[in-house]
């Protein structure tokens, strides 16, 4: 079996545009030491033997999840259950977090997103409303836009657990919107593409109540996020909304008969296993032909995208973000360094969503229906 490479074709688009983005590949070098770290500190002790039940499983966000890890990376993690609730799973919650904190290995932030348990009833059943919470949100929409299970034992149980969560997930969004219906036409989800973006704009928001909340801690650091990696989540689930219509399923296209969302589902189930940047990749190579503007793309998205993975695997520059403050940034040369990037990435992202210089890009033309109004 061919080893699996999580940025496949963002090199194949670095060739051609002649460039060496050394950043992938040092980020997943430092993802797979962290998967070592994470699996000793677990199996460690005795009593971790058997930490899990059938029922449960350790799930893997954040950079992690995305296989952009660097040395100061949180070791995001959630126990989701999928089953009756019993007292076990407190406690094999906490063990988790002990274990970490034994090995020294950076736990989750304090928000309280990550780092303990969390349960499918909610994930699968409070979508919108009342009972939606913005931590029922980012929990639900970080299962399909940057999560993987981690595996402790060979059974493949927890792989088992996020997959049945998050199909679980998807039928509520596939089978239950009523827009939504292969029967004659393939169209982009409105429902699943409302909610990422409704993800998107709480992100948008909650970062200036954090600045409020925390008196301005780690401002360079959250806003460098959020003009990166926080957007990057966004544009891979926009591309695969639009992905829905602009490359069904070869399955959904089959027959005239009643057709089933189920290869949506599928196609979906697919994407998330796939980091966000390289599926990322993937629509670009798949969607833009022409030389010129794929050249440009390349390099404005996931060249820009490098050097920011480069900029941040320098412990001392994430420490300098960590404590740069909101009145000194804009003199920090740091921090107008990480804006540029950032400019360049969204300037990417406007090129592929919303080019203006052609009345008949396909992509610009989904945009302004679904995205605008």
């Amino acid at each position: 079996m061919r080893k699996f490479e999580p940025f496949e074709t963002v090199h194949h688009l670095a060739e051609e545009c002649g460039a060496r983005w050394q950043g992938y590949g040092a980020v997943v070098l430092a993802t797979r030491r962290g998967e070592r770290q994470l699996r000793r500190a677990l199996l460690s002790k005795k009593e971790n033997k058997r930490l899990l039940d059938y029922d449960s499983g350790l799930i893997l966000f954040g950079s992690f999840a995305r296989f952009e890890m660097t040395g100061g990376s949180d070791f995001d993690w959630s126990l989701l259950v999928d089953g009756v609730v019993n007292n076990d799973h407190a406690t094999q919650a906490q063990r988790i977090s002990d274990s970490l904190e034994s090995a020294r290995l950076t736990p989750p932030g304090s928000s309280g997103t990550f780092g303990n348990l969390v349960f499918s009833h909610d994930l699968v059943h409070r979508i919108g409303g009342g009972a939606d919470s913005n931590t029922n949100l980012t929990r639900r929409m970080l299962m399909l836009l940057e999560s993987r299970p981690f595996e402790l034992t060979k059974d493949n149980s927890c792989q088992q657990v996020w997959t049945n969560v998050l199909s679980n997930i998807l039928q509520r969004y596939f089978e239950q919107e009523v827009h939504f219906s292969p029967l004659h036409e393939c169209k982009v989800p409105r429902f699943l593409l409302n909610d990422v973006t409704r993800y998107w704009r709480t992100i948008c928001v909650d970062y200036a109540a954090k600045h409020r909340e925390q008196d301005g801690k780690k401002w360079a650091m959250r806003n460098a996020k959020l003009r990166l990696s926080r957007k990057l989540l966004f544009a891979s689930g926009l591309a695969f909304c639009l992905n829905c219509e602009l490359c069904p399923p070869a399955d959904a296209l089959r027959g005239r008969g009643a057709r089933s969302p189920q290869p949506f589902i599928e196609s979906a189930m697919s994407f998330a296993r796939t980091p966000a940047l390289e599926y990322l990749a993937v629509f670009v190579d798949k969607h833009v032909k022409e030389q010129t503007k794929r050249k440009q793309l390349a390099r404005l998205i996931f060249g820009s995208y490098n050097q920011w993975l480069m900029l941040i695997m320098d412990n001392r520059v994430r420490k300098h973000l960590e404590g740069l403050s909101h009145q000194d940034a804009k003199q920090d040369i740091t921090f107008n360094k990480v804006r540029r990037i950032g400019k360049d990435f969204a300037q990417g992202l406007q090129l592929l969503f919303f080019n203006r210089n052609q009345d008949e890009d396909p992509i610009a033309n989904l945009c302004l229906d679904y995205v605008g109004f």
